[in-house]
């Protein structure tokens, strides 16, 4: 078998489906608008380059596809980082076992505890647990005892960690964990090699079938996405589609997660290989909305204030306010006078009041609470 370059059960090559990009014209954009169901073609008729003229349609359509499914309300969460160690190399991120300029850390109990307060004082419900892939500190038995300490704080728990068996999984859901979220980071084979030389996550096949583990274990919530800015964008969003449509059928009880991660290129930051502007995000997520109207949509802190604040009215019905990407960021740090050496740059910077009032502002209702755990 050769190298996959694709979502690996696409019959499609890269070839096929650039070839198809290249031959879309403005009517099969118009054909797949005018539908009221769409499948796996009609997602790449309208994030090809002949999309671009009818994205006004297309945000007319995604918002009301938004406005049915999601009313006017947008959920907020706060992403909590307890541990920044990590084993893995991969080549552009800051948590990589090589890098020299991260200050490692792993939050004791009482010190997630501390940081939970912080963000459950925002008036944040929604919580989703990030961290380093180190087996020998953040194992399955450590989230379990993450999750039964968070529990009775907050309505939702929400998991980003390194991949787990379908009995790790069941296990932590279980605990409290319902959803989960794995950036699959590139569906090329080859260039996750490149990208990953190292370390377990270079195991391209034990990744690309986390959700399906988690969906079998029960978690409510299977978040999917490829890092915008590795490999051309066009073929990753295919293979994201055809990802999702498989998870749909095989986890049927369970609902689908999208994010669009972006690299933004920063002084003396990772130069992403295959940059992508905010108007290709923007195509991007107006399609995905139109074709998967009832799955669930993130809007990742990478982007600006002004594109994010845009973004939920159409698309994306679920962002994270005040964000800190650094173990203790929220509380601890600021109780040791310590600096903050975050995973990725920040762009909205915005504290939560200010994002929850700039919601407001547009119309719509911010919800801190979708479901309880606790019940």
């Amino acid at each position: 078998m050769g190298i996959i370059e694709m979502f690996p059960l696409l019959k499609y090559t890269a070839e096929e489906v650039d070839e198809y990009y290249a031959k879309v014209t403005p009517e099969m954009v118009r054909a797949s608008l005018a539908k009221d169901r769409h499948d796996w073609f009609d997602l790449l008729n309208l994030v090809s380059p002949a999309a671009y003229p009818f994205m006004d349609e297309m945000c007319r359509k995604a918002r009301l596809a938004r406005i049915k499914y999601y009313g006017k309300t947008v959920s907020v969460y706060a992403p909590l980082y307890i541990g920044n160690t990590c084993v893995n190399h991969c080549r552009y991120c800051d948590f990589r076992r090589e890098h020299t300029g991260t200050v490692r850390r792993n939050l004791t109990l009482d010190e997630i505890r501390l940081e939970a307060e912080a963000i459950r004082a925002s008036g944040i419900d929604n919580l989703l647990i990030v961290a380093g892939e180190d087996p020998k500190v953040n194992s399955v038995e450590h989230f379990c005892d993450v999750a039964r300490l968070l529990k009775p704080m907050f309505s939702n728990l929400s998991l980003e960690v390194a991949p787990q068996s379908e009995e790790g999984y069941r296990a932590m859901f279980e605990a409290g964990f319902e959803s989960l979220t794995c950036f699959q980071e590139t569906y090329d084979q080859e260039q996750y090699k490149y990208f990953h030389p190292a370390g377990p996550k270079s195991n391209y096949e034990w990744r690309l079938w986390t959700q399906l583990r988690a969906g079998k274990a029960g978690f409510r919530i299977l978040g999917c996405a490829f890092l915008l800015g590795l490999t051309p964008w066009r073929r990753e969003a295919a293979s994201l589609a055809a990802h999702a449509l498989y998870l749909m059928k095989e986890c049927y009880e369970s609902k689908v997660q999208f994010a669009f991660p972006r690299f933004c290129r920063v002084e003396g930051g990772f130069v992403p290989p295959c940059e992508v502007d905010e108007r290709d995000v923007d195509l991007m997520m107006l399609a995905f909305r139109i074709v998967f109207p009832q799955c669930c949509m993130t809007v990742s802190t990478r982007e600006a204030p002004k594109f994010r604040d845009y973004i939920v009215q159409v698309a994306a019905d679920n962002m994270s306010a005040g964000s800190r990407v650094t173990p203790g960021g929220y509380a601890v740090l600021e109780k040791e006078h310590a600096a903050d050496v975050a995973q990725f740059t920040l762009t909205d910077r915005r504290p939560p009041k200010e994002v929850y009032e700039a919601i407001k502002a547009n119309g719509q209702e911010v919800v801190f609470k979708n479901w309880d755990n606790r019940i």
